[in-house]
């Protein structure tokens, strides 16, 4: 696996602003900070505590070697792992590419809007240094009446726009029941 000196910079960045949020005042690494909303069923302390633990894990694994999809899901949590669609056999992903491209345009649009889940293969294809586009910035709890059911993430995003679907994904396998882009409020 080679990555380069923006991506290792990121990761090392990352880790720091794990431990020591970064104070309003510090600019942002990347093209910009990106923020989302996270919906949940009052549970966003345990919602924010595992995506992080989650990201952190990732995070201290993508310098090296990239590790194998059955190493993954030793040092992934079970609980996020189990909120994953189950990985497709050969067969279902041959039908489903055929399936696919039997879609028009606009029904491929609209196939892409909804919301389903994602395969943990898939959610680490976007991870993968080669791919990845976004890196934790920092979070921030709410108070009063909506302090146990929303927060707010930062990332710093290495392209403007970013793809952000396996951060949304990342939020809801960890138990958020929404992830919404404060720039589509």
């Amino acid at each position: 696996m080679v990555i380069n000196s923006e991506f290792s910079k990121q990761l090392l960045l990352e880790r720091e602003r794990f431990e020591n949020p970064p104070d309003h005042t510090v600019k942002a690494t990347g093209v910009g900070i990106a923020r989302f909303i996270i919906r949940c069923n009052n549970n966003a302390d345990e919602v924010l505590n595992l995506a992080k633990r989650v990201l952190v894990i990732v995070n201290y694994n993508s310098e090296l070697v990239w590790p194998s999809f059955e190493l993954w899901t030793k040092i992934l949590p079970d609980i996020f792992i189990n909120h994953c669609a189950k990985e497709l056999t050969e067969e279902e992903v041959k039908n489903q590419q055929i399936y696919w491209d039997s879609l028009t345009y606009e029904q491929k649009i609209e196939e892409a809007k909804k919301d389903k889940a994602w395969t943990l293969s898939n959610w680490l294809a976007w991870l993968e240094p080669d791919c990845r586009e976004w890196f934790w910035w920092n979070a921030h709890k709410f108070d009063g009446e909506i302090e146990n059911t929303h927060f707010l993430i930062e990332v710093t995003a290495l392209d403007d726009p970013f793809s952000s679907g396996a951060l949304k994904w990342l939020f809801r396998a960890c138990g958020a029941i929404d992830v919404v882009c404060t720039d589509d409020l």
